[in-house]
């Protein structure tokens, strides 16, 4: 199975990305695939957040697991990795997608899975940064910002609607200081992602 584990600090719109990437993948699934409800499984654990709408998910024929009981990033990260191996055991499914809290530092997550999980063929982070409170969060939590884009495979900038361009240059040029080797894309916080980045984003995760 190939794992997507998305980061990014509270409010930064990782919801609304996920949801886009999974109606993404699964339009590449065959009929067979879509009916015996293996195709893909998302796994949230948003403590203090509003998590993804599990009738939402149903309706899109998606399965969800929630680990409700504390945060991935400490005492969870443990049961994530077996949650994963239960999935994998069970369900055997082509893609798992992680929603983290917006405290977790996906690296170190990341680091347990591929270390612990089994059957997983690939295993990337993607990281949504939130351009219009970047200055203000990398002035308040300089270390938690910049550890949970450090190692990221894949950042995603959003909100870029909301500042004035040169502004927008400057957020990049600060994340590319700090992660230069990550694929990057600007995104807008109403727009529908570009399918280009989505399909980039899939070919570099396998």
């Amino acid at each position: 199975m190939n794992v997507l584990l998305f980061g990014g600090f509270l409010g930064s719109g990782k919801t609304s990305i996920i949801l886009q990437v999974a109606r993404y993948l699964i339009k590449g699934f065959s009929k067979q695939q879509l009916e015996s409800d293996k195709s893909l499984v998302i796994i949230e654990n948003e403590v203090g957040e509003t998590g993804i709408d599990d009738k939402i998910l149903k309706a899109e024929g998606l399965n969800v697991r929630e680990l409700i009981a504390g945060c991935i990033c400490c005492t969870l990260n443990a049961e994530l990795t077996v949650c994963l191996n239960e999935i994998q055991e069970e369900l055997s499914p082509q893609w798992v997608i992680i929603e983290t809290t917006g405290m977790a530092f996906p690296h170190t997550i990341a680091e347990t899975i591929a270390k612990y999980g089994k059957g997983i063929d690939s295993l990337n982070t993607i990281v949504v940064a939130d351009a219009e409170r970047w200055d203000e969060l990398s002035t308040i939590m300089p270390g938690l910002i910049e550890e949970q884009i450090v190692k990221a495979n894949i950042i995603l900038l959003n909100k870029i609607d909301r500042l004035e361009p040169e502004q927008v240059c400057g957020v990049k040029e600060s994340i590319r200081r700090i992660n230069p080797s990550a694929l990057f894309y600007a995104i807008s916080a109403h727009d529908e992602v570009d399918p280009q980045i989505w399909s980039k984003a899939v070919t570099y995760c396998e």
